[in-house]
């Protein structure tokens, strides 16, 4: 399980390291995706997905910032007494957290299935699925069925009411060339 290019650095990871960030995040970790109104985007509505680890202590965070070669560490807003690490930079995403979950992936019991929810709606983002209506549509359900296997996920508005927006904005403002 060890050995090199564990992150796409070159540096060797010894096999109990991987093995640690793996249960820890197969464990602790957090894969969402925000699904945000936005006025100045074409179809009025944008996807933020974010991989989070939430802990008391900053140390458990650093060893896996630094595996994954990704992400930041910041007290936790309105919980002054915990420690976040945060991965939502969009390369961050594609070429750390999900190369190092791809290869690791068989080890990823608790969360398998939320990962590869997650991972399809980060590299539909990537590919620019999200510039075409139907793309939209398609990544906006996806992440409501994110939210569906997370007991403590809640969302503001029901899928039917974002979909509306986004034929809404279609109807206002037409579709892209190629879709029509």
């Amino acid at each position: 399980m060890g050995g090199k290019d564990a992150t796409g650095t070159g540096e060797v990871m010894r096999p109990e390291i991987i093995g640690y960030v793996v249960g820890f995040i197969d464990a602790e970790g957090s894969f969402s995706v925000s699904v945000k109104l936005q006025k100045d985007v074409v179809y009025g509505v944008r996807l933020d997905p974010v991989f989070s680890i939430t802990q008391q202590g900053r140390e458990p965070l650093e060893v896996i910032a630094d595996v994954l070669n990704a992400g930041r560490i910041i007290r936790k807003p309105g919980q002054r007494h915990l420690w976040l690490l945060i991965v939502d930079r969009m390369s961050e995403l594609t070429q750390s957290l999900i190369p190092f979950l791809d290869k690791y992936r068989d080890l990823l019991l608790a969360k398998r299935e939320i990962y590869e929810l997650f991972r399809e709606i980060v590299i539909g983002l990537h590919s620019g699925m999200h510039k075409r209506p139907a793309g939209l549509k398609k990544l906006v359900t996806l992440s409501y069925s994110l939210s569906r296997l997370n007991s403590k996920a809640h969302r503001k508005r029901a899928l039917k009411q974002i979909l509306e927006i986004i034929d809404s904005r279609v109807a206002e403002w037409g579709e892209p060339p190629g879709d029509r």
